[in-house]
């Protein structure tokens, strides 16, 4: 399953190209059946040429909806399946000898641009302008459908996720997934915390790159509230 989903991935421009080139020439051939029907005399020939139109049609119809299911799977599926986008792992060395030092404050450039390491450690991976929460913010409580809002803005973005877990547990559930940038704007779709028993839970924003390397997780502490009835 996650090796059909990476070649999806991979050869998505190209299964585009090649559905839209096939929607072209059927979408001609249906022209030119219309036309041989507007022009026909005899029920024989308009029979024929119906036969011809409602052929082209049905293909054009299905090339759209594999279009459609492909851009689907691409952008929604696929980046909220573990494993499907494999990150290395760094090794650890067992043999090698513990070394105490203090870490001070620096500024890494990357291709992602100038990122706070120590500041972005000590704020789980949440770097303002880049990737970061508008809402809800660390500590805010919620209830019922959310609209989550922040900003994932990097150079050679390949595409993030968003999940959330109970606060005492590593059991990441995915919320919803994207590939395009976005600067201080909603994510997507609304989020439906009424499903969630309400109490303390962790959500965060899991950003790759294009070369499938995983930033740090922009994590934050929320309190989800019983919806209350009227």
């Amino acid at each position: 399953m996650d090796a059909i989903l990476r070649f999806l991935t991979q050869y998505e421009i190209l299964f585009y190209i090649l559905l839209g080139a096939v929607i072209l020439v059927y979408v001609r051939k249906v022209y030119l059946a219309w036309r041989d029907w507007s022009m026909a005399l005899f029920g024989l020939e308009k029979e024929l040429a119906q036969r011809r139109i409602n052929a082209g049609l049905s293909l054009v119809l299905f090339s759209m909806l594999l279009a459609i299911g492909l851009f689907v799977i691409n952008t929604f599926v696929t980046p909220s399946v573990p494993g499907v986008f494999q990150v290395a792992t760094p090794t650890v060395d067992l043999t090698a000898q513990p070394t105490l030092f203090v870490e001070t404050p620096t500024i890494e450039t990357t291709s992602q641009g100038l990122i706070p390491t120590l500041s972005a450690f000590l704020n789980k991976g949440c770097v303002p302008g880049q990737v970061n929460w508008s809402y809800p913010l660390d500590g805010d409580g919620v209830s019922g459908q959310v609209e989550l809002s922040g900003t994932v803005n990097i150079t050679n973005l390949g595409y993030f996720k968003i999940e959330y877990s109970p606060i005492d547990q590593d059991n990441w559930i995915p919320i919803m997934a994207g590939r395009e940038v976005v600067d201080n704007a909603p994510f997507g779709s609304l989020w439906n915390s009424a499903d969630l028993t309400p109490g303390d839970y962790k959500i965060r924003i899991v950003v790759f790159t294009n070369q499938q390397e995983k930033l740090p997780e922009c994590e934050i502490k929320i309190l989800v509230k019983a919806v209350q009835q009227n």
